[in-house]
């Protein structure tokens, strides 16, 4: 697999000759849950395409948190706000810190959110991981809190309804919910989570080899063709998916790392 520095050596080779370097802290001593890997079926199959195999891999077991992104970022400090070059820090970026250096009001123990693409892999290359895959991501998400498959549990689209309710905007801290099967935490209903191949579902011929580093992401909406139009989970995160790039930034947009 390439890493965050293969693909964007020439893009900016000095930016990320820095972000290489290992940072020690929090981070750098996060725990990750072991997840011996199976089969994830595409949501939309695609015809002589079947389903995608996921070797073993470690993901972290919460999602990284303002605390340790400002670790990161002070000994990092090219991934400070105001000093990211606008290709990869986009103008939203860590949006509701006081300085590079400060979280200001924000909760250290939230999960970091405002952050693009290219730093979140820029994070996890620091640390020795990367970012998870979409379909290493997604093996973890569908488990249930019993099982590998959380579709499969008695209360299962209920759970997910919920998530549609209203909420607080500003996510809260990670780790209050309970784990699911592998023992990772808030894979639903705290944030979003960027992955490292962030345009895989929804490439076509034409994307894959149009060169475009930003790496964006075309969904079509509705369910023809899906395999399992009950799978409500799967639906809320394609749908979200629509038209982000690398560069992109939200309040409701985090992630974790793999390896």
């Amino acid at each position: 697999m390439s890493t965050f520095t293969d693909i964007f050596r020439k893009a900016w080779r000095p930016l990320l000759l820095a972000a290489t370097c290992a940072f020690t802290g929090p981070a750098a001593a996060a725990s990750m849950a072991a997840v011996d890997g199976g089969l994830v079926e595409p949501l939309f199959p695609i015809e002589g395409e079947g389903a995608t195999v996921v070797a073993a891999f470690r993901i972290d077991v919460l999602p990284v948190t303002n605390a340790e992104f400002l670790a990161f970022v002070e000994t990092h400090p090219e991934w400070q706000r105001g000093n990211v070059p606008q290709v990869f820090g986009g103008a939203a970026y860590l949006r509701g810190w006081a300085s590079g250096t400060d979280l200001g009001a924000l909760d250290p123990d939230a999960p970091v959110t405002n952050v693009t693409w290219f730093a979140a892999a820029a994070y996890c290359e620091a640390r020795g991981s990367r970012l998870p895959t979409e379909a290493e991501w997604e093996f973890v998400a569908n488990a249930g809190f019993s099982s590998e498959l959380g579709r499969n549990e008695p209360g299962y689209n209920e759970r997910v309804l919920s998530l549609t309710a209203s909420r607080d905007p500003v996510p809260g801290p990670v780790g209050l919910g309970a784990a699911n099967y592998y023992g990772v935490y808030d894979m639903h209903g705290l944030v979003w989570e960027w992955v490292f191949d962030i345009g895989a579902s929804f490439n076509t011929g034409d994307s894959r080899s149009d060169g475009d580093r930003r790496l964006q992401l075309v969904c079509g909406g509705g369910s023809a063709g899906a395999v399992d139009k009950s799978d409500y989970a799967a639906f809320l995160r394609y749908a979200f998916r629509s038209g982000l790039t690398g560069d992109y930034s939200s309040g409701g947009l985090g992630f974790r790392c793999a390896n």
